[in-house]
């Protein structure tokens, strides 16, 4: 099991400051700003897919914001909280268990989103293109790929080389952290224990990887696969990014009429 399916049913807990309305609004202020704003969905709403959706929070606000949303995560428990989140708040959501970086769609979106320093965890640049160049076929021309990725800031100075624990009454997670400035890789060495019901616990021990990647590299990486990058925000906020900000927020556009280079096959 990995660490995210043993985290998954005390997942939304381990988050419990996220506010996911916060965040799909912010989305759906750059989807406005710089996309179509309809698309191939229902109605002829927006169809967005969300990346790395986790227990789907974001993505049911998401739908809530008029999107006709998917979700994608290659954690099956973490999928079957989507799923339970989804039911109860009444909506259809189609979840999809695969790895981003090899996506394999049923048809083309009008907007992926992939948040929560999600793409950091794509630690190889070509797992990285390798999902930009994918956009080919499964993002219409004109579409957005709108992401975060965590700062060098957020990994040596808020993570840094510390420890961290959280405990709760069904669940304590133990995070030895190591980042290495030189490579940009950082390395969380979890501890993780949890119950059902209060007498026997589970343990589970993992090593979860993340790469800080530079504006620099973000942009080139894009560049060379035909698409656009076409607004950069920090922290949430409507501006530009600062020194002190913990996420910067990317949206990439591809153009109309684009073809990715190097590849032979036509786009939609």
């Amino acid at each position: 099991m990995s660490a995210y399916d043993f985290l998954a049913e005390y997942y939304d807990a381990f988050q419990k400051d996220l506010n996911p309305g916060k965040w799909a609004d912010f989305v759906t202020w750059i989807a406005k700003k710089y996309g179509q704003y309809k698309g191939d969905g229902e109605g002829g709403r927006p169809l967005l897919c969300d990346l790395g959706c986790g227990t789907g929070l974001v993505t049911c606000a998401l739908a809530d914001r008029g999107f006709d949303t998917v979700g994608v995560d290659n954690s099956p428990e973490m999928l079957d909280c989507a799923r339970d989140h989804a039911q109860s708040e009444g909506k259809n959501i189609l979840w999809i268990l695969q790895d981003m970086t090899s996506l394999d769609l049923y048809g083309s979106m009008d907007i992926f989103v992939s948040l929560l320093d999600t793409v950091n965890h794509i630690t190889d640049k070509k797992g990285l293109k390798d999902l930009f160049e994918s956009f080919h076929c499964f993002l219409n021309p004109g579409g957005l790929f709108i992401f975060d990725v965590a700062t060098h800031r957020h990994f040596s100075e808020t993570l840094g080389n510390d420890f961290f624990y959280l405990v709760e009454d069904d669940f304590a997670v133990l995070w030895e952290n190591d980042y290495d400035k030189k490579s940009c890789i950082n390395t969380a060495s979890l501890t993780m224990f949890g119950t059902e019901d209060g007498e026997k616990y589970c343990r589970c021990d993992e090593d979860i990887v993340e790469r800080y990647y530079s504006d620099s590299e973000i942009r080139k990486l894009a560049e060379s696969c035909g698409l656009e990058v076409v607004g950069v925000f920090g922290d949430l906020k409507k501006r530009k990014p600062g020194d002190k900000d913990e996420r910067i927020f990317y949206c990439i556009r591809r153009p109309l009429g684009s073809r990715i280079p190097g590849l032979s096959s036509e786009g939609k």
